[in-house]
């Protein structure tokens, strides 16, 4: 124990020296005449300081806030609305029964597949009731059956009358054919006989007209021959005419041949220099409008000689015209003279024509008495022929009323075929309907489809009339929305959709088909309807197992996109704000120049100044602080897929182009600004942008909740669903350095003492 004591004592006196020798090297001898001295740091307040300072203005200092943000780039955006619509069926068929009769099978529920034509209840046959009915129905038509066969045998008996009686008008009708040739070869006889009066009268006349008109074409002929001893002198003179003509043209033609000869030379001369002008164009040796110059004069060469050409080809046709008015005027030269001389001879056969014509009226008179004579005798004989032909025309009537009266009897018979044969079809159709009952008991699908309702369980009585099941088509669906009359203006048929599922997200792409021509009056709404395919994968068989994607009466999100923007401006909804009634955004603006100083008070930082001074609420002096922004770093990203991004030049593995270099901003701090924006449409999603933003901009996105003013430093981190992923690595801006006063507060300020 005495040992221990003596440890004890001996580390407490040494403590006590070391004790000594720390408080005289701090304050000195000239301090030290054994008080005691309470140690204040720097800018530390005293109780009564602390509690007669402001405790509402004291604010911790500002650190850097992370925020999620996007660069604003133009892309093409979709003008779209979004509405909740409502999945239909593409059609619905309600299966009922069409006979009163008790359901004893029916084993399909609600999810079965239907294909049409499937048997998917059975009725009973009420007792047997339909089949004694169809009995009764075939008995009806074996009936029938035997009437129309009596009715074929009396039209038999009928048309075997009408060919007894058709058989004699024929041969009453042959013995008329053959009066009547005997009647014709009289009336013949007696017509050639009077045409033969007729024919020698009109000899006699026509051998008098001929001997007048013999005489007349004498004096005709005589009158002519004059005529074409005038013609043929004017002919001679066209000729002497037709021959100075000729000449003339001869030498406008070689007039124009030497014109063309000229002209084509020029053109060859114009044709070298063109060519030579090409060349020295190609060589950039003459300038343009020289080339269109030249080439103005190889023109207008050409033309000249197409003119020429045109004139000689028209001083030709005209060397050809007098060729061929001369041979005209030959040719009627000797036209006229060979006409001259067979008028000549025309007077002379006139001549002999009249003598010739008064010879022949003699004859005609002789004849002519002949004729009459003849005629006379077969007048007689036809009159006792046609007295025959009466008689055998009374025979024929008698024949023909027989006929008649057969054919009569065969109407007859065919009405009562028709009335028997109008009763068997009677009978047949309503055996047929007996069968077409009696299988109602048999009730199929009409449509391929799934069972969406059950309505009556088997074993009950149904009527005619009753719904037993409910199938829908739900291989395509219909999906239907009530869209607002605004909207309803800019969508057309053809209109893309995307219909997104409540229930899992899922989004089908579609395209509107169908926009109802009316409006609801209440709501101010037209429906519109979108087919959509809602089979995913293969069909199934039986029981539904689920291969649906949209259910009748399911609820969807329709987005209807009315028009695309390209190079649009826009931004995500969510970063969106209000300041004084107007949309706006935060944007992350770079800060002030790097190593600018700026003075704040360490008690009360929200006090800063560009320059030294004192805090005017505490008057503690203002210490510096700087600025720092982060190194820039380089990243290379491709212009086609800006998704693709590396540290080090590359090639895109999409597309294979060369990457290209971009500034990327690390961890870089920047001040957060308030922009007022001018907004457009909107997606849903995203917002366009009309002004207030323009391309490079970095708009806060996430985060923007937490700045309270504008320039709050803020730094861009990734961001999901429940906030940042990491904090930033910036740190905040330094704090001041430790707040060193004066040798007046040193002396007489920096410490309290007391006894």
């Amino acid at each position: 124990m005495k040992r221990w004591l003596n440890r004890s004592a001996i580390g407490s006196v040494v403590f006590l020296v070391a004790l000594y020798f720390v408080l005289f090297n701090r304050f000195g001898p000239e301090r030290w005449h054994g008080l005691v001295w309470k140690l204040r740091r720097p800018g530390q307040m005293s109780v009564v300081e602390a509690l007669a300072m402001e405790m509402e203005a004291m604010k911790p200092p500002e650190g850097v806030l992370p925020v999620a943000t996007e660069i604003v780039k133009p892309h093409s955006f979709e003008v779209a609305v979004t509405y909740t619509g409502t999945v239909a069926p593409l059609n619905e068929e309600l299966v009922i029964a069409r006979v009163t009769g008790r359901l004893t099978w029916m084993p399909y529920y609600a999810g079965d597949r239907i294909r049409k034509g499937q048997l998917v209840a059975r009725l009973d046959n009420a007792g047997g009731e339909y089949a004694a009915r169809e009995a009764e129905v075939a008995y009806g038509a074996l009936a029938a059956l035997h009437e129309r066969h009596m009715a074929e045998a009396e039209k038999e008996q009928a048309r075997a009358q009408k060919r007894q009686a058709q058989a004699m008008v024929e041969a009453a009708k042959a013995m008329l054919q053959e009066t009547e040739q005997i009647v014709a070869e009289k009336q013949a006889m007696r017509d050639e006989a009077l045409s033969m009066v007729r024919g020698a009268e009109s000899d006699v006349l026509s051998a008098e007209r001929n001997l007048q008109l013999a005489q007349a074409q004498k004096r005709e002929a005589e009158r002519m021959v004059a005529a074409l001893e005038s013609e043929l002198q004017m002919a001679k003179e066209r000729i002497a005419e037709a021959d100075a003509e000729l000449e003339r043209a001869r030498q406008e033609v070689d007039a124009a041949k030497q014109e063309l000869a000229m002209a084509q030379a020029d053109l060859n001369y114009w044709q070298a220099e063109i060519e030579r002008a090409k060349t020295l164009y190609e060589q950039k040796a003459i300038s343009k409008d020289e080339l269109q110059r030249e080439q103005a004069q190889f023109e207008t060469a050409q033309a000249k000689v197409k003119a020429a050409e045109a004139k000689v080809r028209q001083a030709e046709a005209m060397v050809r015209a007098a060729e061929a008015k001369k041979r005209q005027a030959q040719n009627m030269l000797r036209q006229k003279e060979a006409e001259l001389a067979a008028a000549k001879e025309r007077v002379s056969q006139m001549q002999a024509m009249v003598e010739m014509a008064q010879a022949k009226l003699a004859q005609a008179k002789a004849m002519a008495q002949a004729a009459q004579a003849k005629f006379r005798q077969a007048e007689a004989a036809l009159q006792a022929t046609q007295a025959k032909l009466a008689q055998v025309n009374a025979e024929i009537a008698k024949a023909q009323a027989m006929v008649q009266e057969a054919e009569a009897n065969l109407h007859r018979g065919e009405r009562h075929v028709l009335h028997a044969e109008a009763l068997r079809a009677q009978a047949e159709a309503a055996l047929t309907t007996a069968q077409i009952v009696r299988g109602y008991t048999e009730i199929r699908a009409l449509t391929d489809g799934y069972v969406v309702e059950r309505l009556v369980a088997p074993g009950t009585l149904v009527t005619t009339g009753t719904p037993i099941l409910r199938i829908a088509q739900l291989d395509i669906v219909r999906v239907q929305a009530f869209v607002s009359e605004r909207d309803l203006a800019d969508i057309r048929l053809g209109t893309p959709v995307i219909v997104r599922s409540l229930k899992d997200g899922k989004e089908w792409s579609a395209r509107i088909t169908a926009i109802f021509p009316s409006a609801d009056p209440t709501t101010r709404t037209g429906l519109v309807e979108a087919l959509v395919p809602n089979i995913n994968g293969t069909r199934g068989e039986g029981r539904w197992t689920g291969n649906l994607k949209l259910l009748p009466g399911q609820s969807v999100v329709i987005k209807i996109v009315k028009r695309r923007i390209p190079n649009a401006i826009t931004v995500p909804n969510e970063a969106i704000t209000q300041f004084n009634g107007q949309p706006a955004v935060w944007v992350a603006e770079p800060m002030g120049e790097t190593g600018k100083t700026e003075y704040t008070c360490p008690m009360h930082p929200e006090v800063r100044s560009d320059k030294p001074g004192r805090c005017p609420k505490c008057g503690m002096d203002l210490v510096p602080t700087k600025r720092h922004t982060a190194p820039q770093k380089t990243e290379y990203t491709c212009l086609m897929h800006p998704e693709v991004r590396s540290d080090k030049p590359s090639k895109c593995p999409k597309c294979g182009m060369d990457l290209v270099p971009t500034k990327r901003q690390g961890t870089e701090t920047k001040t957060a600004r308030l922009r007022t924006v001018k907004l457009g449409e909107t997606d849903g999603q995203r917002t366009l942008v009309l002004s207030g933003l323009k391309v490079g901009d970095e708009v806060i996105v996430r985060g923007w909740q937490s700045i309270i003013r504008e320039g709050v430093p803020v730094v861009a981190v990734e961001w999901n669903e429940l906030g940042p992923v990491r904090l930033p690595s910036v740190s905040p801006p330094p704090m001041p350095p430790a707040h060193q006063h004066s040798s007046q507060q040193r002396k007489g300020g920096g410490h309290q003492h007391g006894h």
